[in-house]
C-alpha cells in the first residue's frame, strides 16, 4: 500500500506541476531557473519516498525473472540514461528541458531524432525494470513509470500543439536530427552514469545488476 501511496503522489505531483495556468504561475512568482530547481528537487524527495517505500515493502512474486531478463535490464539502461543525459543538457522548447538556451528549430540535435528525450529515457528506464522485477510491488514502480512516461508524451504533444499552433509547431519539429555539442555531452554524462550506477546499485539499492555474470 505504502508503494502505490507514494507513486500517486509522485504522479499527480507531476501532473499538477506541469498544468499550464500553475506552471506560469509559479514561473511569474520565483522565475523559470528557481521553478526548475525546486521542481528537480520535490521530484527526487519524492522518488526517494517511492524507493524507500519499495525497498521495506514485503514482496509478492508474480513471475520468475530469469538471467537474460537481468542482462535485458542492463543493456536498456544504456540508451535509458543517454537519452535522459541527453533531455537533462539540450534545449527543447516543445517538450521538458531544464536549460534554457537557444534553441535553433533548423539545428535542433538530437532532439530532431527524439523529440522527447528525457521522458523516453525514463520510460525506457521503467520497460527495461519489469522483466527483473516480477514482483508486486516492483511492478507499481516500474510498469507505473513506463506507462506514465509515454502517456506524458503524448500529453505534452497535445499541449504544446494547443499552446504553440499548428504553424508553430511545424516550425519547431520539422528540422531534421543531427550530432551537436549538446547531444555529445549528454551521451557522455548518460554513459558515465550507467557505469556509477552499476558499480552503486548493490550498495543504493541492495541488487547487483551484475550477478547473473559473476555467478557463471
Amino acid at each position: 500500500m505504502g508503494v502505490a501511496v507514494a507513486m500517486a503522489v509522485f504522479i499527480l505531483s507531476h501532473v499538477l506541476l506541469v498544468r499550464a495556468r500553475l506552471k506560469e504561475y509559479l514561473i511569474r512568482s520565483v522565475g523559470a531557473r528557481l521553478y526548475l530547481i525546486g521542481y528537480s528537487v520535490f521530484s527526487v524527495i519524492l522518488f526517494g519516498w517511492v524507493i524507500a517505500e519499495l525497498l521495506n515493502a514485503p514482496r509478492v512474486p508474480v513471475w520468475y525473472a530469469g538471467s537474460w531478463a537481468h542482462a535485458f535490464a542492463v543493456l536498456m539502461m544504456l540508451p535509458a540514461f543517454v537519452l535522459i543525459g541527453i533531455g537533462i543538457v539540450t534545449p527543447n522548447p516543445v517538450s521538458v528541458a531544464f536549460r534554457a538556451g537557444c534553441f535553433r528549430a533548423d539545428r535542433p540535435g538530437f532532439v530532431g531524432w527524439f523529440r522527447h528525450p528525457l521522458l523516453l529515457g525514463l520510460t525506457l528506464w521503467g520497460a527495461a525494470h519489469v522483466p527483473a522485477n516480477g514482483d508486486w510491488p516492483s511492478l507499481i514502480l516500474f510498469a507505473g513509470s513506463a506507462v506514465f512516461g509515454a502517456f506524458g508524451m503524448v500529453m505534452l504533444e497535445r499541449r504544446y500543439r494547443r499552446k504553440l499552433g499548428a504553424r508553430e509547431w511545424d516550425r519547431l519539429t520539422s528540422g531534421a536530427g543531427h550530432v551537436d555539442r549538446a547531444g555529445i555531452v549528454g551521451t557522455m554524462v548518460g554513459i558515465v552514469a550507467w557505469c556509477a550506477l552499476l558499480a552503486l546499485h548493490p550498495i543504493l539499492f541492495g541488487v547487483d545488476p551484475l550477478a547473473f555474470i559473476r555467478m557463471r
